[in-house]
């Protein structure tokens, strides 16, 4: 019998959830790696319990990928500040934990490594990259999308692509806040357009998580 292979699946979050996720991007720092003035993150990686809903803290959490997954900042140690304890306590982040957990199909005791993100579109500038590393997989077996918020801003469209080398994607959505794509990282390979601010006299931003785990 053939079994058709997961290939990404949408959903949205409550209002109220993807309102509560939002406060903390306000205080998002830039990093001196190559992309932080423009990509302010946090990271995080956590236990998760499917069946609890208990979430746990990983301490001493770095973030690598080798050049052959990117080759904008391979072979870099990244360490970012943790996600906040507010944020990781919220109703918001609970349910953006077990709506990933649910769609990426994750085992009942799972690693999830997830980073917040604010790209940044200043005034007057040119378009901040999304994804400097271009179209890209990241290595894991699900990938979440989570948009909390947009502000004065345009493009960050989120793009799936069967292959690297396709010249149409196949499929394309410009998600709003709560929003949120789940995907297979080995089947598809993924992207975002870059960000500008739609008026050009004031900053704009695209306000996101992305998480990632493996199913075993």
């Amino acid at each position: 019998m053939h079994t058709q292979v997961f290939q990404y699946q949408t959903g949205r979050l409550d209002a109220a959830d993807a309102a509560e996720l939002g406060a903390s991007f306000h205080t998002l720092q830039p990093s001196a790696y190559k992309d932080g003035a423009f990509r302010l993150r946090r990271y995080s990686t956590f236990r998760y319990c499917r069946r609890s809903g208990d979430i746990r803290l990983q301490a001493n959490s770095q973030f690598v990928q080798g050049e052959d997954l990117n080759a904008f900042q391979g072979n870099v140690a990244r360490t970012y500040d943790d996600l906040t304890a507010q944020t990781v306590a919220s109703n918001g982040f609970a349910a953006m934990m077990r709506r990933f957990a649910e769609k990426a199909d994750l085992p009942e005791q799972a690693h999830i490594e997830v980073h917040q993100m604010r790209i940044v579109a200043k005034n007057g500038a040119q378009a901040a990259e999304s994804t400097p590393e271009g179209i890209h997989q990241d290595g894991f077996d699900r990938i979440g999308v989570f948009t909390v918020a947009r502000h004065n801003a345009e493009g960050g469209e989120l793009y799936l692509w069967q292959n690297k080398d396709d010249a149409e994607p196949v499929a394309a959505c410009t998600q709003q806040a709560g929003d949120f794509c789940v995907l297979n990282d080995k089947a598809l390979w993924h992207s975002a357009s870059p960000v500008c601010a739609a008026d050009a006299a004031s900053q704009g931003y695209w306000d996101l998580f992305v998480l990632t785990a493996n199913r075993a």
